[in-house]
């Protein structure tokens, strides 16, 4: 059963991973803004998706007046390299920096949609395209009303992948437009959430690394802080009192085409709330000799009879190589719980505080007997709470 004092230690830990999370999200996405990866996941998700490895029908769309507004430049087909490395996803290709710094981040759903229908149907299709596969894509007049005959025809020179998901489309829509337009928003959303999964999984690996980093630099030892937190009650009632008052962490601002910069003021003010809770964080009052050392000795001592046996196996405890071991154990903890996220442990803390809302009552004020000393009266029934309409 959780206790009051059991919670504390909790919030305590959670607030200080929303601190440290904070800080490390804020350097995360001037990294991933500096270097256009979003763009990047966008891009190599088209591709995969229209079967285009050359980029030719990609280069149409995003060149198309609907898509082509949302960015700056142009889209360089010629400019896509083979990855020299595909830790991250596995990308075959990309597009380098130079080349998709000025490409969108994000395509609204309907915006694809229009944009190939109206690609397919009314314009000239791929460059690439050998004019057998294709006898009359590229002579349709572009002011024709766009039906589904005219997109029927128009899938003739594209490739058989993309050819066949139209069709489909069509088929399945038994004529009507508008349902084929959705079937196509449904399937661009898919490959969406597939380019999404690529990027959480390099921005956890970031978080990761950037946490591991934060964590030695500033001397940020989970195990050290839990263990001070356990057993310093005036520690523990500062650190849940200023963790009372946190706010939610600010939404990732959107990324533009010009270079990002780090928002100073806010990593400034979570560096300043980290050294207001006055945790055991930094290089410069390191005061874990008492436990890294002590913990072993009295292991030793327990596990023993034998007086020459204890001071040979305590003396093992004292090296270095121990002392250090616990503390990268303790940096390690520290990035793992970066790697979730400030959202997460925002989340986290509110649900403790909550939970310790209706715990802390109960512990302050517990049943005081009668003063003629018989049993106390049961306590009145609460009310039944009222339901109002917005909760039915």
């Amino acid at each position: 059963m959780f206790n009051s004092e059991t919670l504390e230690v909790a919030i305590g830990m959670v607030f200080l991973f929303l601190l440290m999370s904070l800080v490390c999200t804020a350097i995360k996405e001037w990294i991933e803004g500096l270097l256009k990866w979003r763009a990047m996941d966008l891009e190599r998700a088209m591709r995969t998706l229209l079967d285009d490895d050359t980029g030719e029908t990609s280069k149409l769309l995003y060149h198309h007046p609907i898509i082509f507004s949302l960015f700056q430049g142009t889209y360089q087909v010629d400019r896509l390299r083979k990855s020299g490395f595909n830790m991250w996803s596995g990308a075959d290709k990309h597009m380098p920096l130079s080349a998709r710094r000025n490409l969108p981040s994000y395509i609204p759903t309907g915006h694809f949609a229009t944009a190939l229908i109206d690609q397919i149907a009314r314009r000239p299709p791929p460059k690439n395209t050998s004019a057998a596969a294709a006898p009359e894509a590229g002579k349709t007049d572009k002011l024709a009303k766009l039906d589904i005959d005219l997109l029927r025809q128009g899938t003739l020179g594209y490739s058989a992948h993309l050819r066949d998901i139209i069709l489909s489309a069509i088929d399945y829509a038994d004529g009507d437009l508008a349902r084929v337009r959705k079937a196509i928003e449904q399937w661009f959303d898919g490959a969406m959430d597939r380019a999404s999964g690529w990027y959480k999984r390099r921005t956890q690996a970031l978080l990761f690394i950037i946490g591991i980093l934060a964590a030695v630099v500033l001397n940020v030892d989970s195990l050290h802080i839990l263990h001070r937190l356990t057993t310093d009650k005036t520690l523990r009632e500062s650190v849940v009192h200023r963790s009372e008052a946190a706010k939610a962490p600010a939404p990732a601002a959107a990324v533009s085409a010009a270079v990002p910069t780090i928002d100073l003021t806010a990593l400034k003010e979570t560096r300043a709330e980290l050294e207001a809770v006055a945790l055991p964080i930094g290089w410069e009052h390191d005061d874990r000799d008492a436990w890294y050392h002590v913990a072993p000795t009295q292991f030793c001592a327990a596990s023993t009879v034998d007086n020459e046996q204890v001071t040979r196996r305590c003396d093992a405890g004292h090296s270095p190589f121990y002392s250090w071991l616990r503390i990268g154990l303790g940096w390690l903890v520290t990035a793992m719980a970066i790697m979730l996220g400030a959202p997460f442990w925002f989340d986290v803390l509110n649900k403790i505080m909550i939970i310790r809302s209706t715990v802390k009552p109960h512990e302050k004020s517990p049943e005081e007997p009668s003063q003629d000393g018989g049993t106390p009266p049961p306590p009145a029934p609460s009310p039944a709470p009222q339901l109002d309409a917005s909760t039915t």
